[in-house]
């Protein structure tokens, strides 16, 4: 089935990933040309051009953070790291090419956890868990839950109290049917056993809107919702993060408000085809922990409000990402969510 989605799919890149791959190699670029500066891989990989597809269109966040490891990845490797942005087909694109590339480390795609999503509803023609290898993972993103100033909770175990005492009256915003933020609040609403109202927007700039006009009772966003605070149209009630943020010491988590264990990011990591051999691959994810670790990457990520992964060895990886497709699936299943209703 892989083989068939890739195939769907070439025509419309060829062109361009040649013209990428070829200026790679022929310009002799100083990345292409120096030795590599971190220690040698298996066999001496790499010994020609990397390739990243990334799942979004350019000059987002993933974009962003991608270009930001592909540049030190490259610098490390005496290699050229090309990124190759592969939008649409909400990042099927993206996969079904990494799912047709050759196993040799020299294609990877850099996508959110929301890949994983779109193997849960099945969205691919390939089961994501038997055709991608996660190679390393580079940031996460915490949210915070915003509330219009007048809403009566004031945190997330007022939330609960208040969602408990009105069963279905409480409404909560997403970026979609089957998005990450959803999920998550179905989950939230399994832990706390509350019942709350999911009104779906296309972004969360609308939902933002109904927030500050006290339409909209709780919504998950990142720290672009901050300017609502500030101006007094809103109010944070926890963070999504396991421990508290660094920036809100203040501030509780969901965990340890009333709904343990709970935990929620947007994601970024690095996967490479299924049988890409183990010694590339734990190449690859030491160098990528190594570069996440100075402060001129970090630096770039707190741009996006995100936080650089810490170093996660690729079998611990692969645990977690298994681990990972079966919550959302069971949450999925549990909040009675099909394909039709995306």
């Amino acid at each position: 089935m892989a083989q068939q989605n890739g195939s769907s799919v070439a025509d419309s890149v060829t062109a361009s990933v040649a013209s990428l791959l070829a200026l790679a190699c022929a310009t002799g670029t100083a990345q292409a040309q120096q030795k590599p500066t971190g220690p040698n891989g298996p066999n001496g990989f790499p010994t020609k051009p990397i390739r990243v597809l990334v799942s979004s269109a350019a000059g987002g966040g993933l974009d962003m953070i991608s270009r930001a490891v592909a540049e030190k990845l490259g610098e490390r490797l005496g290699r050229a790291v090309v990124v190759d942005n592969q939008a649409g087909g909400n990042g099927a694109i993206a996969a079904g090419l990494l799912a047709d590339a050759t196993p040799d480390g020299y294609t990877l795609m850099s996508t959110s956890n929301s890949m994983i999503l779109n193997g849960v509803f099945n969205r691919l023609q390939f089961d994501i868990r038997k055709a991608f290898v996660p190679v390393a993972r580079q940031s996460s993103q915490y949210y915070l839950a915003y509330a219009p100033v007048g809403f009566k909770a004031n945190n997330v175990r007022e939330l609960i109290a208040l969602a408990k005492a009105n069963p279905g009256k409480l409404n909560f915003g997403s970026s979609g049917v089957g998005s990450v933020i959803h999920l998550g609040m179905e989950m939230f609403q399994m832990g706390a056993g509350v019942k709350m109202v999911h009104i779906p927007y296309k972004g969360n700039g609308p939902a933002n809107i109904d927030i500050a006009a006290g339409r909209l009772d709780l919504l998950l966003g990142a720290l672009s919702g901050l300017p609502l605070v500030r101006s007094g149209k809103a109010k944070i009630l926890g963070a999504t993060s396991p421990r508290r943020m660094a920036d809100f010491p203040d501030l509780p988590t969901f965990a340890e408000s009333g709904v343990p264990d709970f935990e929620l990011s947007n994601t970024y990591t690095l996967y490479a085809p299924i049988k890409t051999a183990a010694p590339v691959v734990a190449f690859l994810n030491n160098q990528v922990a190594t570069l996440l670790a100075t402060p001129e990457v970090k630096a770039k990520f707190a741009a996006d409000n995100s936080e650089a992964a810490p170093p996660i060895p690729p079998e611990q990886l692969r645990v977690e990402f298994l681990k990972e497709f079966d919550r959302w699936e069971a949450v999925v299943k549990a909040a009675g969510i099909t394909a039709d209703q995306l």
